[in-house]
Parts: C-alpha cells; sequence; structure tokens
C-alpha cells in the first residue's frame, strides 16, 4: 500500500485533472465521502454537527461535508476558523450552501455561540488544516482548539487532524485528537508516524474518483509491507535440494557474558531456513551455546593481547570465503577486536554483510567506513544506536523516522532498518518501507538478535537484500504478534519469537 507524501498527493491530484478531471470534482467526492463515513455508523437526522473549517481546500472539504449531513436532516452548523474561503473551489463549495439549512458562524463574531455548539454537538468535523500544514497552530485559533479538545463530540478528521504535519508526522502545538480521520487517496506519513499516530485515531481511506492506475503509477513516500513483499521466501523447495542449495550464514556473535545474544541470532537464522549457519564466536563461549545450538557449525576465535590470534583470523576467512551472507554485532561486546572485525569485514566482504548491535557501535566511531563496502550493507540500528550514528538525540530520530532513514540511506549507500513502533526500512535508492506488525510485547533484550539473525539467514538464502530485510521485519513482528495472543505481551520472550516461526511459515507455504 502506498503512502503519499504532500507533494507526491498534488502531484497525483494534478495528473488526474489533467487527465479529464477536476478539482471541484475531487473536492465533492471528497467531502460527500466523508459525510458517508458517518451515515455508515450512525443515521444523521437530528444529530447536532459542528463542522470547522479553515480558509484553504480542507476547509472547501467541510463544506460539502455540511451540505450533505444537513440534506439528510443533521443540525449542521459551519465554524469559519479562519474567516471566508480563500481559495476558488472552497469559495464555490461554500456558496453551495446557500439556500440549505446550514448554519454558517465565524469566530471572529460568533463565538459565545460557537462554543456552546461544540460543548454541545454529537459530532466535530475538522477541516482546519489539510496536508499543507506546517509549522504550529497560530494564536488565534488556540481557543478554538481548546473548546474542541474539551467537547465530548465524536470527531472526525478530514485528511488529517489540524496540528499535524503531513511529512514528518510531527505536532509542534496545539492538535485536535480525532476519533477518526477519514483520508483520501492514499495513506500519508503522518498517519503512520508518532507522534501524528497517535492523534489520527482509526484512520479510513476513501476513493475520490482518481484512477487506481494513476496512484500505481505514482511517487510514494514509503509502502506499508504486506504479505506480497515474503513471497520470494516461500517459493517451494525443489524435491532435488540439499544444505548447499540454501547457504550459509556465518554468524560473527557474542562473547563472554553475551552467549545469549550468540544464541538467539543464530537460533533464528536456522528456523528461517538456511541451509548452514557457521557460528563464530569465543572459545570460552562455546560449551554454553552448543549445548542450546547443536545445529551449527563452530568457528572458534581466541585472543591474546587483546587481538584475534593469526590462527583465528585465518579461521574466519575460510569461513567468510564458504559463506553466502554474514552478519556481525549480536552481543560481540565494544573491545577494540570487535571494532576490527568490523570494520574489515565491511570494507572486505564481498557476501552481503548485516551490521547489528556492537557492530553498529564501532560504525558510530568511523562512519565513513560504511562508504567503503563492496557489498551490499544492511545496518539495524535501534533509536539510540541512531542517534549515536547521527550525532543527535533520540527525541530527534524519533520525530523525524522517515526523513533521517531515508537520508541516511541515501548517503551511506546502506538499508537501513530503523527499529521501534513501525519498523522503517530504507534503501539507497530512495525506497522506504513501514512495517505494520509487532507489539510492546517485544520490547525486550534479544527481540533484536532473533531479527538480526532472520535477515541474515533471507540473505544467505540469495533473497534480494531489501526484499531480505522488509520481509524480515515483517514476519518478526508477525511472530511476535502471535506471541502475544498465546503468551501475553509481558510474559513472551524473545526466544518464543523463534519458536513461533515454524507454525507462522507453515501457514505461508500453504
Amino acid at each position: 500500500m502506498k503512502v503519499l507524501d504532500s507533494a507526491q498527493m498534488r502531484s497525483l491530484e494534478q495528473t488526474a485533472v489533467e487527465q479529464g478531471g477536476s478539482y471541484l470534482e475531487l473536492m465533492e467526492n471528497a467531502g460527500k465521502s466523508a459525510a458517508s463515513f458517518l451515515l455508515k455508523m450512525t443515521p444523521a437526522e437530528g444529530k447536532r454537527i459542528a463542522v470547522l473549517c479553515g480558509k484553504g481546500n480542507n476547509g472547501g472539504d467541510g463544506y460539502v461535508v455540511a451540505r450533505h449531513l444537513a440534506a439528510r436532516g443533521a443540525r449542521v452548523a459551519v465554524i469559519l476558523a479562519q474567516g471566508e474561503p480563500a481559495t476558488d473551489i472552497s469559495r464555490e463549495m461554500f456558496q453551495k450552501l446557500s439556500g440549505s439549512s446550514v448554519c454558517v458562524l465565524s469566530c471572529d463574531k460568533d463565538w459565545e455561540r460557537i462554543e456552546k455548539l461544540i460543548a454541545s454537538a454529537d459530532y466535530l468535523y475538522d477541516g482546519i488544516y489539510g496536508i499543507g500544514f506546517r509549522g504550529s497552530v497560530s494564536e488565534q485559533l488556540i481557543r478554538l482548539f481548546e473548546a474542541a479538545e474539551a467537547s465530548p463530540a465524536q470527531k472526525i478528521a478530514l485528511d488529517l487532524p489540524s496540528g499535524v504535519q503531513c511529512d514528518t508526522g510531527s505536532v509542534e502545538g496545539a492538535c485536535i485528537h480525532a476519533d477518526y480521520t477519514v483520508t483520501f487517496t492514499a495513506l500519508k506519513p503522518a498517519h503512520l508516524l508518532r507522534p501524528a499516530l497517535e492523534y489520527c485515531g482509526e484512520v479510513t481511506c476513501m476513493e475520490v474518483g482518481i484512477p487506481s492506475s494513476l496512484l500505481e503509477e505514482s511517487d510514494c513516500a514509503m509502502d506499508v509491507i504486506d504479505r506480497k513483499i515474503t513471497a520470494p521466501l516461500f517459493v517451494p523447495r525443489s524435491d532435488d535440494t540439499n544444505k548447499g542449495s540454501y547457504g550459509t550464514l556465518l554468524c560473527i556473535c557474542g562473547c563472554e557474558g553475551m552467549a545469549g545474544a550468540a544464541i538467539l541470532s543464530a537460533g533464528a537464522a536456522l528456523r528461517c531456513g538456511a541451509g548452514l549457519v557457521n557460528l563464530a564466536l569465543p572459545e570460552e563461549i562455546y560449551p554454553i551455546v552448543a549445548s542450546c545450538l547443536p545445529e551449527c557449525i563452530y568457528t572458534l576465535l581466541k585472543e591474546a593481547e587483546g587481538c584475534l590470534t593469526d590462527t583465528s583470523r585465518q579461521r574466519l576467512e575460510s569461513g567468510l570465503k564458504k559463506a553466502s551472507a554474514c552478519l556481525i554485532g549480536c552481543g560481540l561486546g565494544q573491545s577494540g577486536t570487535a571494532e576490527s572485525l568490523t570494520y574489515d569485514l565491511i570494507q572486505n566482504s564481498k557476501v552481503p554483510l548485516v551490521v547489528d548491535a556492537d557492530g553498529i557501535n564501532a560504525v558510530a566511531h568511523n562512519i565513513d567506513i560504511l562508504k567503503t563496502a563492496r557489498a551490499p550493507l544492511i545496518l539495524t540500528p535501534h533509536p539510540g544506536e541512531m542517534a549515536r550514528l547521527l550525532g543527535v538525540t533520540v527525541s530527534e530520530v524519533q520525530s523525524n523516522r522517515l526523513t533521517y532513514a531515508k537520508i541516511f540511506a541515501e548517503e551511506y549507500g546502506v538499508i537501513l532498518v530503523l527499529k521501534g513502533t513501525g519498523t522503517i526500512v530504507a534503501s539507497p535508492d530512495g525506497k522506504a518501507f513501514w512495517n505494520p506488525t509487532g507489539n510492546p510485547g517485544m520490547a525486550k533484550g534479544g527481540s533484536g538478535d532473533v531479527l538480526a539473525g532472520m535477515i541474515g539467514s533471507f540473505l544467505a538464502q540469495g533473497i534480494d537484500p531489501l526484499c531480505a530485510a522488509a520481509s524480515g521485519v515483517y514476519l518478526h513482528g508477525l511472530a511476535g504478534d502471535e506471541c502475544a495472543r498465546k503468551l501475553s505481551e509481558r510474559g513472551m520472550l524473545p526466544s518464543d519469537i523463534i519458536n513461533a516461526l515454524p507454525v507462522l511459515f507453515s501457514k505461508f507455504e500453504q
């Protein structure tokens, strides 16, 4: 499902008009659709409805809503938040209210009456600001926003709640909390990105007459990941295959005190179908890990005077030559050895590489090392790690997740998996994906190790890196959702996600 930013949406509308439509027709269809949304919930007759209208085209949509609901017997009041309409098509829609039963009031002249109407309304439509809004709400509108927020009415936003910024999802001041948002043609970034999504309520996307073929051809800010993207993972396996047919993943993970990260990442990789998983780890933790994962093969590493021994380096080089993909970082530690290993792999690996956790911490000390990569590179930071990579605060990352992810992926030529609620996967060519699966029960140490192992396993099997990353994120969240249903969000563990994968995959294979 495509997600369009404000410029892309305007371009799509212009294309539709150039091919025979009209802006007036699009506005009429949008307002009629938003009115029908309410009519599907309840009969309009006798309902008290306040429609807050700005001076732009979002207000024009509101005039159409008001006209259609009044025609169905509702007691409708249009409240002019910024005076009379300022665009040609919104003026035309405003004039069509003449002769209807719609009561028109202005904030400048009728405030006391407006305040009472908002407080007593059954439903309130928010058509003040649309996709072009930037910055914060003007001081003159604060009292209107406060009255709307205080109203017990069910609130329906037209396209976006007023106060949220379409392309970033940021909210810089007053904002109307909607119970429902009716958007048109396509979702917008603000419907999916925090903090804006917390103001949107239940989002419904409605058609307004733009041909679906135009939408398919349109550029988009991002796509919502769905089951279709996982199709390459579940092509039926041929009878005439063996373990070599499904790739070898080299996992360089774990250190003393962090054996669990190695177990979780390699265990997830095994469950996701790689033919061989070669787990390279310090020999001190081998007994712990091997007792849990007998299916792996092992490359044992030894240090001397703070560096890997020559024998250990030779073993790693041999393992990398036999691998079809590599994962580094899960529980690796932050020693000088871990850092040099990460840098060597980024510079020299000829197979796709996933860099997670401590591998990302190493990269943060020398970020330009990413530009030396010879093979596809996937980074999987959580917001704290992303902040370290960028040299900004976590709150800055979280307030501009899509923007930061896309810019970073393009600048450094990597596929970036920015984890968190609504994980974003961004690629160097400007594509981005938003993940709808997952839940708060996955916010536990080890969940990221599971994800890294899954992505590495898909890479090892020859899946395209962007597909491997997006599919890993989607399936990881889907397995987590299944665990939450069965075990509760509080009770589930990262190892439960791994155990949920076989049943999930069985459903996809069928």
